[in-house]
């Protein structure tokens, strides 16, 4: 929905579709009974005055009207009910809405029964069937990637190819295909039931018992489907092969599942007639599980199976897309309560129906439901089957679900009919246009209840050619630039707890705490912070023992005196740091260099690929580092090859991931006491410490001069994470780094981390990355790289305010072998030096404005700005061109130079960061090999849906009746739930692909601390209100103004609207109402403005807790300096009034003014509207 759109429908009273309601409503003549009756009485006196004058109310003739004005009465409400009824925006029953749907050719979806696959994870038989090892496997259940079992494939290939007929045993499937880019056949079990193959079983999930069938499996364009059921069918199940090997998820045999009840009925057909109907008068049967056979007269078994038509605008029983030759076609209509009628052709476009019929349907449970894999295990199904000895034997399966099933959808409600139906009716149930994209997915499933399509590209490429996606999204990307910054930049993140129990601070500490410790930010800010040990006290040279695959071990020697060094704890020397997960760098020995095998070669390293040092990782140390093996290796295990005369000259220590249980114990201790305190990293120990209130230095920049101070004057600022109480709730402050790079012009990055590329043959992840070439000098040097530098891809950037900026990309340490173990700590010191010429290290950004009114900073050059950098202070103002920037580094701020007055002024829209500008790098982004675009395609449709499932289960876990935060449906999920339908529709020319849409929290305790804030209210002095009632009221207000109809993906949050619609809706009660954010960093009017990514829809996690009643707005009251920033470039003080809004700056207004804003921010214009963006 526009901004427009959504300001009509909560702010304006006086909006065309109201005003075209109300009129639509209005009684303009009456006809209850006082009405009637006075008119009728007021008729008499006018007309007959001199023949009836008793109007006293024990008169028989008014008893004679007031009979008539109740019977008038009566029939006007009928004839109204029944108008109503004709009408699909006033009809109530729901009967008639269903009949006017029908009239625009929409047929309502019932319900969807849950369905999926079932792996088969174990199979016995009865039959004595003996494998290569002479072992009989009757009774024996044999498990599917059994590590236990080496000879487990081959016995679970013999008992399933026993249960199979002759000609199609194993390797020779009864048909194949590839479903969603995964090898599928099918096979067909050789059985003897006279009975259709469905075999039924119970689990319970989300509390209730509920009934299942395995059904017999097939597919078919592109889908697995259920095969119809039929008298003695032959139950078949498929394999599949995702090439991932056999503990894959997708690798083995599977059977389909479907949720509900398979029933049938017969009718007869004696003399058919055109477009006859048959009613099915049996509730809650499902969307899609209907088939129809005429029977044979003579057995009354099953002969033909009959075509079922979709019954949808452009297709139905007289017009429809099936081949010339099928006439036996029918289209199912749906009734109340999900019964159904079966409606047959004209016995022109089709046959007359005749004769005996049985019709199979599935009555399914009318919810959404959710199905975990923990829900469905050990299910146990026995199908009877013919050996080759012409014996019946029983063939028994295991099966477990892989995934989580929620396919599971109610019945389309009657307002979604009445919404569906006309914009479904407008599509002519074909996508062609951007409406149809936007409109017509609501229609195929009611599982979508909201969805934006954009068209990413357009490109009329040739169907011999792979679809290339010109964003580089889809597609394999490689591309070179000359325009790369590199930067580093400090960060502290926040995030907050609070607790009853000692169990939920031991939540607290396994679910927000450890998890910090693994975070690369973590783990850079460890890197570049904490000092490394420098061998200085001796030589340790490395004497390779064995050596294979980036593996090498052996022993440090000291090749002088020729004795051994010990290592770890068997050592007070700095080898004590020799450990697994440590980092030892390795220089080569006088006159030496290493080549790219990490060979020895004499001479300088001046020549490609030629290198001056080696980083390795401790892979493992026996004893004392000394003694070798008992399988000959040496003492000490790296993670590559290093070797012979090798000479370690740095080690970075072990970096933890975890607390002991002694640090747990105190961090419990700690937070029952409401006690502030940090946790610091000891190098010494390798452990984590707690640092308590006595020593926490809370406000200092990090260092490690007072690490483990226990003076109790409060000096320890090495903590990584600092938890800060207010006597209730803990904030949660943690420490990180993370590396940044940014093309200003010629490369956009777009990287989705939640997006897992595997290399299907080593099963290794395919790393998308950032090299700087080698033909990039080095810092301070005229010379290039021998090597180009590797850098992995980590994440997307996003700025403060969580937007996503593709101009630049988080960056990590490159790990080549992807152990876990990065290949050079010291890869971004290699690129920039940041200790030699420091004051030259500094790369500069401006605040920009995008063309969406969203700032960002934006890489400029210092040449073309006039930038300099000084130390500590500007010096002599004639020495700059007037207007330049001068940068101090000392206090980290910019003067601008005014040569006219001689003066300088601060300005507050430039950043500086260590870093390099000018870098050449290539960008190499890969996808799935699964997702490939269609080369016939010439349009990529992104389409963005919000699941009901997902809705529901959010909106429980914000609102406290969960407490797991539900998971977003996979991109696969999506397209197995809804592709089936849309892919008939869309046009040939376009791929669609899939995204699921998130919810952004605002406000509330549950929101990113970022988007945190109090709302603070000042009442109304000559009202009296109840202030628990007022903040009630704000909370529902503010629900109102997030419901989802009112909101579309990727809007943009205005305060001034929410603050408009919370004072009109509390009018006269509340006289200002102002936001203020959490977070301290925050000035003002950082929350006036939000937006959401095109996967992202707001909601509003504020609850009672969050406003706030106060007398008046003062700086104390806001927790505010007194300056306010309204924009990049002005300050104000906080003194009498404030600004009143504009389209770039945020509002304030109490009782007495109101504010406006202009239409091109989007933001709304009203009266009495008070509030204020903090």
């Amino acid at each position: 929905m526009s901004s427009t759109d959504r300001q009509n429908r909560l702010l304006l009273a006086e909006d065309w579709k109201r005003v075209y309601q109300s009129y639509k409503n209005a009684e303009f003549k009456s006809y209850d009974f006082d009405t009637i009756r006075r008119t009728m009485i007021q008729y008499i006196r006018q007309n007959y005055p001199e023949d009836f004058n008793d109007y006293i109310e024990s008169s028989e003739y008014l008893a004679l009207i007031d009979l008539v004005a109740y019977l008038g009465q009566n029939l006007a409400f009928r004839t109204d009910l029944n108008a109503r009824e004709n009408f699909l925006e006033t009809a109530d029953r729901r009967e008639s809405i269903l009949r006017l749907a029908r009239l625009i050719s929409y047929n309502p979806t019932r319900n969807q029964a849950a369905n999926g696959l079932l792996k088969i994870v174990g199979i016995s038989t009865t039959e004595n069937i003996v494998d290569s090892n002479n072992l009989n496997l009757s009774g024996q259940t044999v498990t599917w990637n059994d590590s236990g079992n080496t000879n487990w494939y081959e016995q679970f290939i013999k008992i399933l190819n026993a249960s199979l007929a002759e000609n199609e045993k194993f390797g020779n499937p009864v048909k194949s295909e590839n479903i969603d880019a995964i090898p599928t056949n099918q096979y067909r079990i050789n059985a003897n039931s006279l009975d259709v193959p469905v075999y039924a079983f119970d689990k319970t999930v989300n509390g209730q018992n509920l009934p299942f069938e395995i059904v017999s499996t097939s597919f078919n364009d592109g889908a697995i489907v259920e095969e119809a059921p039929l008298t003695g069918r032959k139950f078949s199940m498929l394999y599949r092969d995702d090439g991932k090997g056999a503990s894959s998820n997708n690798t083995g045999f599977f059977a389909h599942f479907r949720q509900g009840v398979l029933d049938n009925g017969d009718f007869n057909i004696d003399v058919p007639s055109n477009n006859q109907s048959v009613a099915i008068e049996s509730s809650n049967i499902n969307n899609t599980d209907v088939w129809l056979y005429t029977l044979d007269t003579d057995t009354g078994l099953e002969d033909t199976l009959w075509t079922k038509v979709d019954s949808v605008t452009g297709n139905n029983v007289i017009y429809n897309s099936t081949e010339k030759n099928i006439r036996n076609i029918y289209t199912v209509l749906s009734g109340a309560d999900d019964s159904i009628s079966l409606k047959f052709a004209d016995g022109i476009f089709g046959n007359l129906p005749q004769g005996n019929f049985k019709v199979y349907y599935r009555r399914s449970k009318n919810q959404n439901i959710r199905i975990t894999p923990a829900d469905m295990q050990n299910i146990q199904v026995d199908v009877q089957y013919v050996s080759s000895n012409n014996q019946v034997e029983v063939l028994t399966f295991t099966l477990g679900l892989q995934y989580t099933v929620d396919n599971a959808t109610s019945s389309e409600t009657n307002d979604n009919i009445r919404l569906n139906a006309p914009a479904t009716y407008y599509t002519q149930n074909r996508m062609i246009t951007g409406e149809d994209y936007n409109v017509a997915p609501l229609g195929t499933n009611q599982e979508i209840i909201k969805v934006k399509a954009t068209n990413r590209t357009a490109s009329g490429i040739s169907r011999y050619y792979d679809l290339i996606d010109a964003t580089g999204k889809y597609s394999n990307t490689n591309v070179f630039g000359a325009d790369g910054v590199i930067y580093k930049e400090e960060t502290e993140n926040l995030d907050t707890f609070s607790f009853a129990t000692q169990t939920d601070i031991e939540g607290v500490i396994v679910n927000q705490l450890e998890p910090l410790l693994s975070k690369q930010q973590t783990r850079n800010f460890y890197i570049e912070k904490f000092p490394k040990v420098i061998l200085t006290d001796f030589v340790p040279v490395w004497q390779q023992v064995t050596n294979a695959t980036n593996e090498s071990t052996g022993k440090f020697i000291d090749a002088v005196n020729v004795i051994d060094y010990q290592v770890g704890s068997f050592t007070a020397s700095q080898l004590k740091y020799i450990e697994p997960g440590a980092m030892v760098k390795f220089v080569a020995p006088t006159g030496f260099h290493f080549m790219p095998d990490n060979s020895l070669m004499a001479g300088p390293g001046d020549h490609p690929g030629a290198k001056d040092y080696i980083w390795t990782s401790v892979v493992s140390v026996f004893n004392d580092g000394v003694s070798n093996t008992s399988t000959g290796e040496g003492a000490v295990k790296f993670n590559d090859v290093i070797p012979t005369s090798a000479v370690a000259s740095e080690i970075l220590p072990k970096f933890s991931k975890q607390f002991s249980d002694d640090v747990k114990t105190l961090i419990i201790d700690q937070a029952f006491a409401y006690n502030n305190f940090g946790i610091r990293y000891d190098v010494q120990t390798r452990k984590w410490n707690v640092i308590d209130e006595n020593n926490l230095n809370v406000f200092g920049t990090f260092s490690v001069g007072k690490t483990g101070d226990e003076s109790n004057q409060q000096l320890d600022a090495s903590w990584l994470i600092k938890c800060v109480n207010n006597g209730a709730t803990y904030t949660i402050t943690f420490r990180g780094l993370r590396y940044v790079f940014e093309s200003k012009k010629e490369v956009r990055f777009f990287y989705d981390s939640a997006d897992r590329n595997f290399n299907a043959k080593t099963g290794a992840t395919i790393q998308d990355k950032i090299s700087v070439l080698s033909i990039n000098t080095k810092p301070d040097s005229n010379n290039a790289f021998n090597n180009d530098i590797n850098f992995a891809i980590s994440t997307e950037y996003r700025t403060q305010n969580g937007y996503v900026d593709s101009a630049k990309i988080e960056l990590t340490q490159f790990d080549s072998d992807q152990d876990g173990i990065v290949d050079n700590p010291n890869a971004f010191d290699l690129v920039v030096d940041p200790s030699t010429n420091a004051s030259t290290k500094y790369i500069f950004q401006k605040l920009v404005k995008n063309t969406d009114g969203t700032e960002r900073y934006q890489y400029c050059d210092a040449t073309e700005e006039f930038i300099y950098t000084r130390q500590t202070s500007v010096g002599a103002i004639g020495d700059y061109p007037n207007g330049s920037i001068v940068y101090l580094i000392d206090s980290d701020s910019f003067k601008q130079v005014n040569t006219t007055t001689n003066t300088t002024t601060d300005v507050t829209n430039y950043v500086a960061h260590v870093g390099r500008d000018k870098v050449k790098f290539q960008y190499v982004h890969t996808v799935d090999g699964n997702t490939r675009l269609d080369p016939s395609s010439s349009n990529i449709i992104d389409m963005y849906i919000l699941t009901r499932t997902y809705d529901i289960n959010f909106r429980l876990w914000l609102a406290g009746v969960t407490a797991t935060k539900p998971l977003l449906p996979s991109n696969d999920s999506l397209y197995t739930n809804f592709n089936t339908p849309l892919a008939k529709i869309k046009s040939i020319s376009d791929t669609i692909v899939y995204h699921p849409v998130k919810y952004k929290i605002l406000f509330g305790s549950q929101a990113d601390t970022s988007l945190q804030a109090t709302f603070k209210i000042v009442k109304n002095t000559e009202q009296v209100t109840n202030d628990s009632d007022v903040k009630s009221r704000i909370i529902t207000a503010i629900n109102q103004f997030f419901a989802l109809e009112n909101w579309e993906f990727g809007d943009t949050f205005y305060f001034t609207e929410l603050s408009t619609y919370v004072m009109n809706e509390l009018a006269p009660d509340l006289a200002t109402f102002v936001i203020v954010p959490k977070e301290g960093s925050k000035a003002f009017g950082s929350l006036f403005e939000v937006k959401s990514e095109n996967d992202e829809i707001f909601i509003s996690g504020a609850k009672v807790s969050d406003v706030e009643i106060i007398d008046a707005v003062t700086a104390s009251k806001l927790k505010a300096d007194g300056n306010i920033t309204t924009s990049s470039s002005t300050t104000s003080t906080l003194s009498g009034t404030l600004p009143t809004s504009s389209s770039s700056s945020p509002s304030y207004s109490g009782s007495s003014s109101s504010s406006s804003s202009g239409s091109s921010s989007g933001s709304s214009s009203g009266g009495s509207s008070g509030g204020s963006g903090y």
